[in-house]
């Protein structure tokens, strides 16, 4: 890669920031056997400091707000972040969430926010999901489902591809399809999120053999091209055989977008360009003694911008990634 590769136009400096994403707790209700996050057990930064970075980041420009780290209905005052950033004018809240701690007070209250989506995580059939997730939360989590859609909430499913669930991967289509949801999401098995003291031989599939993901990934695209459900991480279906067999970290052609629009805060309050440039080195500050203002303008993130525009960050292959750009580089092949 030539280190002097120029900017594409359209992902220049000085854009407006369109995401701000918040790790609001890493404390879940749930044990997954494939995931350590959470085990960290702590909540993030209080509610005034999360108000502060909505209003903030608001005035920058941002328009959606993404609640992530582990289980955010873990968190007393979630949804009263939520009603906030709906009342700032935030237009998208993309809310991931195991659908097993949704009561019908939350619905009462998430139906009056429009903006909000949320995803649910369903790993595979009931007997895979259960066996990562814990015995009856499948059924848990498909009830939940179906009294959000009832309500009016925007619902979509979202799921891993580890060993266990890549020949279910239909099933994820299927149901989507018999719930009448019109897209689900993908996204590979990651390293990261689950932890080197997780039984890593049971969930990845490492120096398996690539057809066989290929044609997985082929397959479900069919049963979904046939079933008029739409895949949000499609995109990334060619890289993703050489990632889950090799561990390729993909970075899209021409660079990726996301340091020039995101950011992130993570429960501790330090701030990223993205959710894997996160060594010491990408830290740009902490929103409990810096303003998110000043870091969005700060040099160091016209740096961090300029390393994954010129493809020479870390690359990541997750739903959160710049799928946009994956889609961009695929349609222009």
């Amino acid at each position: 890669m030539n280190p002097f590769t120029p900017l594409r136009a359209s992902g220049s400096l000085g854009r407006p920031l369109d995401e701000i994403a918040i790790e609001l707790t890493v404390y879940c209700n749930l044990k997954c056997v494939m995931c350590s996050v959470w085990e960290l057990g702590q909540h993030g930064v209080p509610f005034e400091n999360v108000a502060k970075i909505l209003r903030q980041a608001r005035a920058l420009g941002a328009h959606t707000f993404t609640p992530c780290g582990a289980e955010s209905f873990m968190r007393k005052d979630f949804l009263d972040v939520v009603e906030l950033a709906q009342e700032l004018g935030y237009r998208r809240q993309d809310i991931v969430t195991n659908g097993t701690m949704i009561t019908e007070a939350h619905m009462d209250r998430l139906a009056r926010c429009p903006s909000v989506a949320l995803h649910v995580s369903i790993d595979g059939p009931r007997p895979i999901h259960d066996a990562l997730r814990g015995e009856g939360n499948y059924d848990k989590s498909v009830e939940t489902v179906r009294r959000c859609l009832a309500r009016g909430i925007e619902v979509g499913l979202s799921g891993v591809i580890l060993k266990e669930s890549l020949e279910h991967l239909r099933a994820l289509v299927t149901l989507a399809h018999e719930l009448g949801i019109g897209e689900v999401s993908f996204q590979p098995f990651q390293l990261e999120i689950s932890g080197p003291d997780k039984e890593l031989h049971r969930f990845s599939l490492m120096r398996s053999p690539r057809e066989r993901i290929v044609a997985a990934l082929e397959d479900v695209k069919a049963h979904a091209d046939r079933l008029g459900v739409r895949i949000f991480t499609e995109s990334m279906f060619s890289v993703i055989p050489d990632y889950l067999t090799l561990g390729t970290r993909p970075i899209p052609p021409g660079g990726c977008f996301l340091p020039s629009k995101f950011l992130l805060v993570d429960f501790r309050g330090d701030v990223y360009p993205c959710f894997f440039m996160r060594t010491d080195a990408d830290r740009m500050g902490n929103v409990l003694t810096d303003e998110i203002t000043d870091l969005w303008q700060s040099v160091h993130h016209r740096q961090l911008q300029t390393l994954a525009l010129t493809e020479r960050c870390p690359g990541c292959l997750a739903a959160c990634s710049d799928v946009e750009s994956f889609a961009t580089a695929g349609a222009a092949e």
